[in-house]
């Protein structure tokens, strides 16, 4: 009987060759990064995926690498990162097709993907519409994806995607404490050193943060309700000391990227924790917050009055009691929607087409707006209605909706087990509100990869 060569042999000796006989050192990196990622699936199995996820927000440093062009179309190298996922997901969900169909609410996610690949039909960009579906899809292929591991693999996937995850922040993070010390952060909205990580933003590695603070939180609940634990290699007290240290790192971080509605989405999800798990904490800190805003402002006036020193001159402190038109996004963010708004009325049920919104915007935003260099609605509910329609945006909120609803049953009957999931689900819709979540792709993938993973606890 004839030997017969492995494809998968074949196809790895396939792209080691393109790389040497490829010119576009671009092109190379995308082959590589396809060796790498097949030879872990061939080594790590159905942990693989953690590998693509953990590199994920160091790799957004090289986000404005282009791997491939054309005079009309470029691929940089997220995209890349985007193309190799989305194909080992069609790849995953036929392999395990078994599982894939107990993936919840998986009825109204096809139908929603298939209206924003519908649009194509009708879109002012048609290849924004390929390339924003793309990354959709790979954000709901995740959360159906590590639904599916966790229900295969058990409690023990949790503890690793733990591990990788906090693996996955040492690179970002260190970058940001650097940033701070050298000052080399970002100097935007009025404020100067923003820290900001490998990310483009420090809205990103704000959404970071907390999605930190929210997984070692939901951690600590159930480590301390004896349903897992981190390692059995060292004690509780040495585990807890772990936490706070964590924990306070994670706050330290989130607070000097200078992003509000990050802090407002962590003193939400904390309300929330602190109704069920900590009501006499809440109300301290309730207290003491109240206490400050009283406080404050008379201290700082006498202190303005008699010494000439105004506790306001520190851009943290700033930031959390004053406003100012510079540093001041709501007027702006209004002003957006109001024009936005009126074009979104004349294409009110389909929309413009997926991922349409920066070039119709800059199509039309008219002068008082030329200023402006960002083409962001920095609202996901006024981008998907105006790129999608009424339709599309009611099939997204349906998601939500259907994902809370089930959770929030099962919580009614079980004394809240899942409540740090229900409160990610609420701080993400509210954050949603004010910033372009589904645009921060980095720390996205991480939270819908974890939505899975407690979805399907």
């Amino acid at each position: 009987m004839p030997y017969r060569i492995p494809i998968a042999i074949v196809a790895f000796l396939a792209l080691i060759t393109f790389t040497i006989i490829n010119p576009n050192a671009g092109l190379d990196l995308v082959a590589l990064l396809l060796i790498a990622f097949a030879a872990a699936y061939k080594i790590f199995g159905d942990y693989a995926l953690l590998t693509l996820l953990a590199i994920r927000p160091t790799l957004d440093y090289g986000r404005d690498w282009v791997v491939f062009q054309t005079e009309n179309f470029s691929i940089n190298l997220n995209a890349a990162v985007a193309i190799i996922l989305f194909l080992w997901a069609i790849y995953f969900f036929y392999t395990e097709r078994q599982y894939a169909k107990n993936i919840p609410l998986k009825t109204p996610i096809l139908i929603f993907l298939g209206w924003c690949a519908l649009s194509i039909i009708w879109s002012f960009d048609k290849s924004a519409t390929i390339t924003e579906t793309i990354k959709l899809t790979n954000l709901f292929a995740l959360f159906g994806a590590f639904f599916v591991l966790r229900q295969k693999i058990g409690a023990k996937f949790s503890i690793r995607l733990l591990k990788v995850m906090l693996a996955a922040a040492i690179i970002p993070l260190c970058l940001a404490i650097y940033q701070f010390i050298t000052q080399t952060g970002m100097n935007i909205d009025g404020i100067t050193n923003r820290i900001y990580g490998t990310f483009a933003h420090p809205n990103i590695l704000a959404t970071f943060a907390l999605l930190l603070i929210i997984v070692i939180t939901e951690n600590i609940i159930q480590w301390k309700n004896n349903i897992l634990h981190f390692t059995s290699n060292i004690s509780q007290k040495t585990q807890d000391y772990l936490l706070i240290t964590l924990y306070s790192l994670f706050l330290l971080i989130l607070l000097f990227t200078y992003t509000r509605i990050a802090w407002l989405g962590l003193a939400l999800f904390l309300f929330i924790i602190g109704l069920v798990y900590f009501r006499k904490l809440l109300l301290g800190a309730i207290a003491a917050i109240m206490l400050f805003y009283i406080v404050f402002y008379p201290i700082n006036t006498w202190l303005k009055n008699n010494f000439g020193y105004n506790l306001e001159s520190y851009s943290l402190i700033a930031r959390l009691t004053s406003r100012n038109e510079e540093a001041d996004s709501i007027r702006w963010r209004a002003d957006v929607a109001n024009k936005v708004i009126p074009l979104w009325r004349e294409r009110l049920v389909l929309g413009y087409g997926y991922g349409a919104f920066p070039k119709v915007w800059d199509d039309n935003k008219g002068m008082p707006n030329i200023w402006d260099n960002t083409s962001e609605a920095h609202n996901d509910y006024l981008k998907i209605g105006f790129e999608t329609g009424v339709v599309g945006l009611i099939l997204y909120l349906t998601f939500f909706v259907g994902l809370l609803y089930h959770t929030i049953k099962k919580s009614w009957k079980k004394d809240w087990t899942q409540i740090v999931f229900i409160a990610s689900i609420l701080v993400f819709l509210g954050m949603s509100a004010s910033d372009n979540m589904l645009h921060h792709t980095p720390a996205i993938w991480w939270l819908f990869a974890w939505w899975g993973v407690w979805r399907a606890e």
